[in-house]
């Protein structure tokens, strides 16, 4: 997960194991993410494995949306006030 967050960010979001675990953490409590196994892997392949529940993919599709809104209203800023800082 911490190399995956790394390359999909590329390069521009590290992510410590502690703050990784943390965070699975709080959102298994809250219910957004679960753990499971893959029966598929052999005992040696096996560890622990995560994924979004249903709660868990309708706040992520929520903050998507909400940050695509802020992104919109970032971008006319800059349109409008042409390209100045």
């Amino acid at each position: 997960m911490i190399q995956e967050v790394t390359r999909l960010s590329e390069g521009q979001y590290r992510i410590g194991p502690g703050t990784l675990y943390d965070n699975l953490k709080k959102l298994m409590n809250c219910g957004r993410v679960e753990d499971y196994q893959d029966d598929q892997l052999s005992a040696d392949e096996r560890r622990r494995m995560y994924r979004l529940t249903a709660a868990g993919r309708t706040a992520l599709q929520a903050d998507v949306s909400r940050m695509k809104r802020v992104l919109r209203k970032a971008d006319r800023q800059v349109v409008r006030k042409g390209g100045e800082a």
